[in-house]
């Protein structure tokens, strides 16, 4: 990707615990693009968010945030290959 932000989006999912019992169950599914805003989709494909910041979707759809990508700022500037 090149222009005015080399880098990638990140990804994320949203996840409750419906059982309480710890055990993780994905919701929705986001990214988080180079300009810090983000867009998430249920799993059902029901709810739509595009918000600010990708914490903004955690509230929207009242669930947790776990990031999937690390940081890939790097990313863009290495392509060896």
């Amino acid at each position: 990707m090149t222009g005015q932000y080399p880098t990638v989006p990140r990804r994320f999912a949203l996840v409750c615990y419906p059982d309480g019992d710890g055990t993780r169950v994905v919701i929705a599914w986001g990214i988080e693009l180079p300009d810090g805003s983000a867009v998430s989709l249920s799993t059902e494909g029901q709810a739509i968010a595009v918000c600010s910041r990708a914490d903004h979707c955690e509230r929207i759809h009242s669930a947790e945030l776990v990031w999937i990508d690390g940081d890939l700022a790097d990313f863009a500037g290495d392509r060896s290959s």
